[in-house]
């Protein structure tokens, strides 16, 4: 993978800053896989190329859902074992014939042509059997089935004629001699062994399920060992190469994990006018000559050139560079485990070598190729988010079929390099079959074909990225492609833009006119949220394809204006006040500050500056109050301004991260506040003697708000006596009040009044009267 990967991925989830360029950089194998692939194949180096050349035979067929097996004759006939109506075909010069129907809900899982030329049918459903063609035209005749077998999942015959039989659900290996009797060679507690090959002498390699357990097994002797237990649950495949080196390839399933979503913010205030979306330009700017390109080493081919050549045809050739795997999406269990009976879950018992229930640990992700040396030694050599359902040799290098994206792979177990050689539509390669002429026949699941796949290249592919998503109506600029060229090679490039997100033709532009590939090339779609590119390869000879590197795509979000959601005012917190006591009780609260707190966002991840206003009524001209704020809250003094009722307006600018005069700015005016800090009038004060008591009248005024609270308190005693109105309810900025105090002792006695408002300010008066001495009765 290129070492630049790590950097160009921070371009695609780093913040879009102002209206600086932002882009879409695929350049990983991860970025690539999420596009839609036609002959095309991204390697796990991060490139795109043309995969190898595959022409299906079948097409669809009703009776056909998957072919699960493939074997070919001395005379070159290929067969295949197809189900969920156990259809045989035979495949000659590209032409397919149906060679026997062996019922419905019957499956063929393998097949096996004897060494005296004879086909074998192994049979999976309600029944396990295998079936015997002696020569092409005879019908299939029975030679085993037994009490308990339902699948016959792989076949292999060893030098002295014996056929050995891999079953399940009861995870049996049954030896069949040449007189068609047979026997159980092995009963492991598995519930399948899946998997088989032979040493070509004594000793048989079987693979199972659900433990992953791959046995050795000398047919001789009957000794058992397992020789690998691997943390997925199935050996799906398993290869012994000339030199006695095993490899298994394995089928667990695999999971997809869940999104969440984001929870929605509170709103506070309300907006000053509407702050709608800005226009975007419909002309992007021209780019900059780019300068020439470097000439190529001698002996290596040309890269994409920065601009076409003005005197030359448009076209454009690209050199492969090394493929390599692929697979990012999970994928669904093997179609073959799919038709196993439901009743075989949790039948298994803990067999020899068998995971522990608590030890059974899912596998870190995918599936993988094991490499077991001669001398027992594992190693992994292969690991993608697919399963492997097959595995054959060729040339030195393993050829995997997988799915459930349909790509066939070719790994190097020496250099434990891996390379996608092809992708197939059906999206399940379950079987491979190395020809005598040097092609590579497939067998398809999903909608059950055969495929087969020549050395070369496709002679056309496409491949069609994800829709890429801006977030707003964005203007596009130019596209950058890196890569080489053979001179029988093309790539072109096209592109269509949308303001709906999904993926259909409904909704979007047309595609633009193919354009030979430069290094730097203009976007010809609308502006639009949304965009998808498509680059076509082409081959005139099939030896060589184009490759792409890495693909750039420049947008520009427009500035757009900043969001105020909220404006709230509240009382300044209080200090607390570890002085306050009974005897010495705490002031008033500082009630003439208030809290300005604001919620503010902008669409393009700006820096933020604000500005605070006030006035003082609806009708009032605005009056700033404070600017150049970068915290979104602040302390009012309310003692500056008159008393009355205001309204405050917060307005966001993000014009210091934009350039002069792009800037835009938006407000929130916050709800009516009432700014009071003038004590009441206490007026009208008379004081007269009554009795033993004290008679007193006054009128309490206020000019913004309303009338609280009255209390008295007598010669300056820290008791206050609360008293109501005349009418007994504060609630008016105007109360009159007419009481008697408590009795008092003959003297001079000064009463004082407290009027409080609705804000906390007081007002104080103060009267004194004299209370006669009591005499005695005349």
């Amino acid at each position: 993978m290129k070492i630049r990967i790590a950097l160009l991925s921070l371009l695609i989830t780093s913040a879009v800053l102002a209206i600086n360029t932002s882009h879409w950089t695929h350049t990983s194998e991860a970025d690539f896989k999420a596009g839609t692939f036609h002959n095309v194949v991204a390697t796990n180096l991060g490139d795109l190329k043309l995969s190898r050349a595959v022409k299906t035979i079948l097409g669809q067929n009703e009776h056909i859902s998957a072919v699960h097996a493939l074997v070919e004759a001395k005379d070159g006939t290929i067969y295949a074992g197809t189900g969920p109506e156990g259809v045989l075909l035979a495949i000659k010069d590209e032409k397919s014939e149906t060679v026997a129907k062996l019922g419905e809900n019957v499956s063929i899982f393998s097949l096996l042509i004897d060494s005296k030329g004879r086909l074998l049918i192994g049979t999976g459903g309600e029944k396990g059997q295998i079936f015997r063609i002696e020569k092409p035209g005879d019908k299939p005749v029975e030679i085993f089935s037994e009490t308990g077998v339902q699948y016959i999942w792989a076949m292999c015959q060893t030098p002295d004629g014996k056929i050995y039989a891999a079953t399940g659900p009861e995870g049996q290996l049954f030896q069949i001699d040449e007189n068609d009797k047979h026997e159980v060679l092995f009963d492991s507690e598995q519930n399948n062994l899946t998997s088989m090959v032979s040493d070509g002498k004594d000793l048989l390699y079987v693979g199972s399920d659900p433990d992953g357990l791959i046995y050795r097994i000398n047919r001789k002797t009957k000794d058992t060992f397992v020789v690998f237990d691997a943390p997925e649950t199935e050996i799906s495949a398993l290869l012994l190469d000339k030199d006695g080196t095993l490899f298994a390839g394995t089928a667990s399933e695999i999971e997809t994990p869940a999104e969440s979503a984001q929870p929605a913010g509170e709103e506070g205030g309300r907006p000053e006018n509407d702050t709608g979306g800005v226009p975007i330009p419909t002309q992007p700017p021209e780019a900059p000559k780019p300068p020439s390109p470097t000439p190529p080493n001698p002996g290596e081919p040309a890269p994409i050139p920065k601009e076409q050549a003005k005197d030359e045809p448009k076209t454009m050739m690209i050199l492969a560079d090394e493929p390599g795997d692929g697979g990012d999406n999970p994928t669904p269990p093997s179609p073959v485990k799919a038709e196993q009976a439901a009743t075989n879950a949790g039948s298994a018992t803990q067999s020899t070598g068998a995971k522990p229930e608590a030890a059974a640990a899912a596998p870190t992700q995918g599936n993988a190729i094991y490499r077991v040396d001669k001398d027992g030694f594992v190693t992994e050599i292969f690991r993608q988010p697919v399963i492997v359902y097959s595995l054959i040799e060729q040339n030195g290098l393993l050829l995997v079929g997988t799915g459930s994206d349909g790509e066939v792979y070719q790994v190097n177990p020496t250099a434990e390099e891996t390379v996608v050689l092809a992708k197939v539509d059906p999206k399940e390669v379950i079987s491979l079959l190395p020809t005598k002429d040097g092609r590579i026949v497939m067998g398809l699941a999903n909608s059950g074909d055969v495929a087969l796949m020549t050395p070369g290249f496709a002679y056309e592919g496409t491949f069609t990225s994800p829709v890429l998503d801006a977030t707003q109506i964005s203007r596009f600029g130019k596209m950058q492609l890196h890569g080489t060229l053979p001179a029988d090679t093309k790539l072109t490039v096209s592109t269509r833009s949308s303001n709906v997100g999904e993926d259909t033709d409904r909704g979007w532009s047309k595609w633009t006119a193919e354009q030979p590939a430069t290094e730097f090339m203009p976007i010809a779609s609308s502006n639009a949220r949304y965009l998808q590119y498509r680059l076509t390869f082409t081959t005139t000879t099939g030896k060589d394809t184009a490759v792409v590197d890495d693909v750039d795509v420049a947008y520009q979000v427009p500035n757009l204006a900043p969001i105020v959601k909220s404006v709230k005012i509240a009382p300044k917190a209080e200090t607390p006040d570890t002085s306050a006591s009974p005897s010495n009780p705490k002031p008033p609260a500082d009630h003439h500050m208030l809290t300005l707190t604001w919620e503010a966002t902008d669409a393009n991840n700006d820096a933020l500056q604000y500005s605070i206003y006030f006035r003082n009524g609806k009708s009032a001209e605005w009056i700033l109050l404070k600017d150049k704020l970068t915290d979104a809250t602040w302390d009012w003094d309310t003692r500056a301004v008159a008393d009355g009722r205001y309204e405050i307006k917060v307005t966001a600018s993000d014009e210091a991260a934009n350039p002069r005069g792009m800037g835009k700015t938006a407000s929130r005016v916050s709800d009516p506040v009432v700014v009071d800090n003038t004590a009441p009038v206490v007026g009208d004060l008379k004081a007269v003697a009554k009795g033993a008591a004290a008679h007193i009248e006054l009128r309490a005024v206020d000019r913004t708000s309303t009338i609280a609270s009255l209390e008295y308190s007598v010669d300056s005693s820290t008791d206050w006596q609360s008293v109501l109105p005349s009418d007994n309810i504060a609630d008016s900025p105007d109360e009159a009040y007419s009481f008697d105090t408590q009795p008092l002792s003959s003297g001079a006695h000064q009463i004082t009044i407290r009027a409080s408002d609705a804000y906390g300010n007081q007002a104080h008066e103060s009267v004194t009267i004299n209370v006669a001495a009591p005499t005695a009765m005349k």
